[in-house]
């Protein structure tokens, strides 16, 4: 299974400021073709993982799942915000504890190219067990001074990626895609 980190961050690697919001993300332009490509990325994705806060921010600003229509599984100890989804019925998994355990579920439902859709906490939990494979990422023209932080955990271990594209985005901000990089270190 594939776990693609798709998101985006200000200049200072945070994913959301101290109150959890993503206005930032405004401070980014769309070029031409954005929508498009944003498309094509979920038509190669077969399943979602979202964390209770970025869940919590699209319901509150009016939107259900990240990827409608496709399976989603949200990790988060809040059951109200599972009955505050629209349109969830048969497409929503909530689950709270060991993100490792959660994979191995959505692996074991055949699904091999997912969505990490939010947010920094999850992501640092899937790092530190070594499950994320790619990062793509929008560098918003914005600093934030304080907000979960890409990985947003304590004491992750070292985890080496590839850079495979490094290219403007819209007026001012940029898009860097990484793959991980398991190859033993050189000594």
């Amino acid at each position: 299974m594939h776990v693609v980190w798709y998101t985006a961050m200000s200049m200072d690697g945070r994913v959301a400021d101290a109150a959890d919001d993503l206005g930032f993300l405004d401070t980014i332009s769309s070029p031409e073709g954005a929508a498009e490509e944003f498309e094509a990325f979920l038509a190669d994705i077969d399943a979602v993982v979202v964390g209770g806060t970025t869940q919590r921010w699209l319901v509150r600003h009016g939107h259900g799942l990240p990827a409608p229509g496709l399976p989603t599984w949200l990790l988060s100890h809040d059951v109200s915000l599972r009955h505050a989804i629209p349109d969830a019925a048969g497409l929503l998994e909530q689950r709270e504890g060991d993100v490792a355990a959660v994979l191995e579920e959505i692996a074991g439902h055949g699904h091999e190219r997912v969505w990490l859709c939010g947010g920094g906490d999850v992501a640092g939990q899937l790092l530190a067990a070594d499950l994320v494979d790619e990062v793509v990422v929008t560098i918003a023209p914005t600093a934030l001074g304080a907000g979960p932080a890409l990985f947003d955990a304590p004491g992750l271990p070292l985890r080496r990626f590839r850079l495979e594209e490094c290219r403007p985005h819209g007026d001012d901000a940029v898009r860097l895609r990484w793959l991980r990089d398991r190859r033993e270190p050189a000594h």
